[in-house]
């Protein structure tokens, strides 16, 4: 073999060599990136689901507080209500008092006319004596009801402040955490954190009619798939058209055989259009 040769032999060694170590050092690049891609879908997902507990746990709260002020305000109702009776009870006993007084005035008048008269309207008289202490008996019982029944009202009034102080705090904390999703790009509208648990079943359909409009610029989207298909608010779908990825949308009105939703994601220089496909298949 010649010395050309033999140099030829050994830069073709040389040259697989280094071709070998370029080879490795992509394998590796791309091995690092798709680790780290998984460990950053995983902790988004852990997140998600911790703030889906969170917002489940402040809904049944404030479900919990309404039922809560609700029956309060029938037992204030209620309250108010034997308040306004003993009330009136209470002045028919003042009525009847004062009547009262007027008989007994007539009797000692009368009993001035004669003796005898004057001796049975004394008796009349102990006997209305005696009714009218019972009356005053049961008057002063009447009253202390009454304020028995106002302090219970003012504790209860006391106790739907407090409930009401408490459920607008859990109102802000809840307004907090949608703040908190949206910050992080993460659904807030419980409909579309229902669609994103229950995937949507292997559609393709066609695209019907895209159009921007309204604040932002959104580019809406109507297609040929609905409820009849199994597709829920929420639901994403990917849009192409042969071979080239074009985008995708998230639904946000869905009806029985066609739906509309707003673009999410578009590929660099696409623009979705008329007659291009979507499919929940990618």
């Amino acid at each position: 073999m010649s010395f050309l040769g033999k140099t030829l032999v050994v830069l073709h060694l040389v040259l697989s060599v280094l071709f070998m170590a370029f080879a490795g050092a992509v394998y590796t690049a791309q091995t690092n990136y798709r680790n780290a891609l998984v460990a950053a879908k995983k902790s988004a997902d852990t997140a998600k689901q911790d703030a889906d507990t969170k917002l489940s746990a402040i809904q049944t709260e404030i479900d919990q507080l309404k039922q809560k002020y609700a029956a309060l305000e029938n037992d204030k109702i209620t309250f108010e209500g034997q308040a306004k009776n003993l009330q009136a009870d209470n002045e028919r006993l003042d009525s009847d008092n004062k009547q009262l007084k007027v008989e007994i005035d007539t009797l000692r008048t009368s009993a001035q006319l004669a003796s005898q008269e004057a001796e049975e309207r004394k008796e009349e008289s102990k006997v209305q004596r005696a009714r009218n202490s019972e009356l005053n008996a049961s008057r002063s019982a009447l009253a202390g009801e009454l304020n028995v029944l106002k302090d219970q009202i003012f504790s209860q009034e006391l106790l739907i402040a407090q409930i009401k102080e408490k459920h607008e705090k859990v109102l802000k904390d809840n307004a907090t955490m949608q703040a908190y999703l949206a910050a992080r790009d993460l659904p807030t509208d419980p409909r579309v954190m229902a669609a994103s648990k229950v995937p949507p079943p292997p559609l393709e359909g066609v695209v019907l009619d895209a159009r921007r409009e309204g604040k932002g610029n959104r580019v809406y989207v109507e297609i040929s798939l609905g409820q009849d298909d199994g597709l829920v608010v929420g639901h994403t779908m990917t849009v192409f058209n042969g071979s080239k990825y074009k985008g995708k949308i998230r639904l946000e009105d869905v009806r029985p055989v066609k739906s509309v939703g707003v673009v999410v994601e578009t590929a660099p220089n696409s623009k979705i259009e008329k007659d291009d496909h979507v499919t929940t298949k990618l």
